[in-house]
């Protein structure tokens, strides 16, 4: 039979227990810097959304997480006996209408992206992105394809067939991120108490960086503007 002390521990590095959750990082993301006070003055949900036009295109992301978050996030999390590889998520980029839909698409490291021609012409995919370069050639319509995105950063996609199509994938280094509503409220995962940095991305205003402390108990505040 095998000592106490020895069971015990062979029972904590089974159970593993994740950091406790402080809360999360909630907010709203302005597309220009005087759009808050903007909005003071407007009742309607329809004329902000229109002063907001655009903000969904954002990806707003945790730049460092800690690996018992992250194990939760991508559905990694529980106890190691009894954990489960998550099943595998492969979003799609589609080429209709000359153009990549979605416009922009957001997935964390490691992810596969499957592009589909669904036009009835010829189109192409590439990209020369430091993070990622990769050319899948000239395909037929209906031709599928797939490309795995292992290094965070900003994919810009092109057909060079068609030189006006333009696309964007946003490879974020966990699964802390999330897309702005239409009127730019956005919430954060949950996450344990500590420093962070929220970093935010958009196709045409550009980057921000803001370092936050999150409490041991209750949310962070978060408005950003660009």
């Amino acid at each position: 039979m095998l000592p106490r002390f020895l069971i015990f521990a062979i029972v904590l590095a089974l159970f593993e227990v994740p950091a406790a959750d402080a809360g999360v990082v909630r907010g709203t993301l302005w597309m220009n810097r005087r759009a808050p006070a903007a909005s003071k003055t407007i009742a309607e949900k329809p004329a902000i959304a229109r002063m907001q036009r655009g903000v969904s295109e954002a990806v707003i992301y945790i730049e460092k997480v800690p690996e018992s978050v992250e194990r939760k996030l991508s559905g990694r999390g529980g106890f190691a006996l009894f954990r489960r590889a998550p099943k595998p998520w492969v979003p799609r980029i589609v080429q209709r209408n000359r153009m990549f839909a979605p416009r922009v698409l957001a997935i964390p490291a490691g992810t596969q992206v499957e592009f589909q021609n669904l036009d009835r012409v010829y189109h192409n995919a590439f990209s020369v992105s430091t993070a990622r370069r990769f050319d899948l050639g000239k395909y037929a319509p209906g031709k599928t394809d797939t490309v795995k995105f292992d290094r965070a950063g900003v994919i810009n996609l092109h057909c060079d067939i068609h030189p006006d199509m333009l696309g964007f994938i946003v490879v974020t280094p966990n699964h802390a991120y999330v897309r702005p509503d239409s009127l730019g409220h956005f919430t954060l995962p949950k996450l344990p108490a500590g420093p962070y940095t929220v970093r935010v991305w958009h196709a045409r205003r550009g980057e921000i960086r803001r370092a936050i402390d999150m409490p041991a108990r209750g949310d962070v505040d978060l408005d950003l503007s660009f």
